[in-house]
């Protein structure tokens, strides 16, 4: 990525965790005697430092969610060149009635481990029923990436252990986006491996989006550095957004071990 996409990355990154460390130090500072009330038994043989810790821990985490990670993924994107990007792209159109009705069924079967996940499989069986009739459909997607070529990229971009729910309403989304156009390219994206990058995802201890997608095989799911690769459009993004993300540590890291752990 160029100087003034790392730039963009960072200001937003810094905005993110200056907003988190002020909440945590001025709005809602840590109380110890909330700690003390609440688990009496565990305060007292515990650190405090640990529950404290534990609260800014958390806090983060619900903080740093899927919403900022769409945002950095647009930015990515306007970054690389892509003639247009939004996040939360709506779009609606009509797919035959045969081809909606094959994806419920798919679906369907799926959530209750009578039929394995196939992809291209499913693609193609898609494209090959044909019908007059059609039905009106409406996609949310959270990152949307028209290219210079006119290539069109939808993501669903998710937690990194969606629940079925989830995954099921993005793969739905997915399906209905190929039966319309094939070309389209839809993906179903997490922005870090739970397990570790490269390894197996279900090695992360969340196996729930095997029902409907082969996480390791399926060429629609993207998950780390695939994910962060294809929306930048080049081999190197995510090693580069890891080091934007570790400038900015250290400016958060400071911060937080002075002003909130109150660390010298």
């Amino acid at each position: 990525m160029d100087k003034f996409t790392e730039e963009k990355i960072k200001n937003h990154l810094k905005t993110v965790m200056d907003r988190i460390i002020d909440n945590r130090v001025v709005k809602d500072p840590f109380d110890e005697s909330t700690i003390l009330r609440n688990n009496p038994f565990g305060a007292r043989l515990v650190p405090m430092e640990v529950w404290k810790g534990a609260k800014f821990e958390r806090s983060f985490v619900t903080s740093l969610g899927q919403g900022v990670y769409e945002q950095l993924a647009k930015i990515i994107a306007e970054g690389s060149g892509a003639l247009k990007v939004e996040n939360q792209h709506v779009q609606t159109f009509e797919i035959n009635t045969f081809r909606n009705s094959r994806i419920n069924d798919i679906l369907n079967k799926q959530r209750q481990s009578k039929l394995s996940p196939n992809w291209e499989e499913e693609v193609n069986g898609l494209l090959s029923l044909e019908h007059t009739d059609t039905t009106k459909v409406r996609i949310i997607s959270d990152i949307f990436v028209e290219r210079e070529d006119g290539q069109k990229e939808y993501y669903s971009l998710k937690t990194v252990k969606p629940n079925l729910d989830q995954t099921e309403i993005a793969k739905k989304d997915m399906l209905q986006l190929k039966a319309y156009d094939e070309n389209y390219e839809t993906y179903f994206a997490l922005p870090f491996n739970p397990a570790g990058e490269n390894l197996p995802y279900r090695k992360g201890g969340h196996s729930m989006p095997y029902r409907l997608f082969d996480m390791d095989n399926d060429e629609s799911v993207l998950i780390g550095s695939d994910f962060w690769n294809k929306i930048g459009n080049d081999p190197n993004t995510y090693n580069e957004l890891l080091n934007v993300f570790e400038e900015v540590g250290e400016y958060s890291s400071k911060r937080i071990k002075e002003e909130y752990l109150e660390i010298e």
